[in-house]
């Protein structure tokens, strides 16, 4: 009878101790659900292009924050002493080159790639009703910072891009942070233009 009696209750402690974390586990995966769409890519060959250049960029040092010059490929290499500054305008232009896309012939600021009066052969700027008529490559430009986008997430209070840019506040990880460059959800708030690269 004692036996008996253990076992049921033994019985009784695994399940419920089993069980709560299947019920917590249930209403976060139900939450998590609710709260997170799944981005949609819309992948093109001209965005692979611009997404396969961008990771092989990455690995360059001339990012990171210890560096204090860098080259800008697209003016035939052109050495330029920048301190510290941030180099996301170089990292976005440098990439479309490489992977041979059009490119100003000048040296180009964010603030430069917002004045929506240059750059419209090369850059066009991307006038848009909906934020899904941005597309993998596309530059999302900031007066002061620039991202290449790659895709849409959206949780139920904001709307990020997935992309890829240089300068962050965090460490390099060697995996989706390296010399400075991160890949990454990054919100798209305030005010700012979409510009779509021209293959040469």
């Amino acid at each position: 009878m004692y036996k008996f009696l253990i076992v049921i209750f033994s019985l009784l402690v695994f399940y419920s101790c089993s069980s709560a974390p299947d019920i917590v586990r249930e209403r976060e995966d139900k939450e998590n659900k609710e709260d997170y769409k799944e981005p949609e890519v819309k992948s093109t060959a001209k965005g692979d292009l611009i997404f396969n250049t961008a990771f092989e960029e990455q690995k360059n040092r001339m990012y990171s924050k210890s560096e204090d010059s860098i080259y800008l490929y697209w003016l035939n290499n052109q050495l330029l002493i920048l301190g510290y500054q941030s180099r996301c305008n170089i990292f976005a232009i440098n990439t479309l080159h490489k992977a041979g896309f059009k490119c100003p012939d000048v040296n180009t600021l964010t603030y430069d790639l917002m004045d929506t009066t240059r750059f419209l052969d090369i850059l066009p700027v991307i006038r848009f009703n909906d934020l899904s008529e941005i597309e993998k490559g596309d530059l999302i430009v900031w007066n002061g910072h620039v991202i290449i986008f790659e895709k849409l997430v959206k949780t139920k209070t904001k709307i990020f891009a997935q992309a890829i840019w240089a300068g962050t506040r965090q460490n390099d990880n060697g995996e989706n942070i390296m010399n400075n460059v991160i890949y990454g959800k990054y919100p798209l708030e305030g005010y700012f233009i979409i510009r779509r690269p021209q293959y040469k």
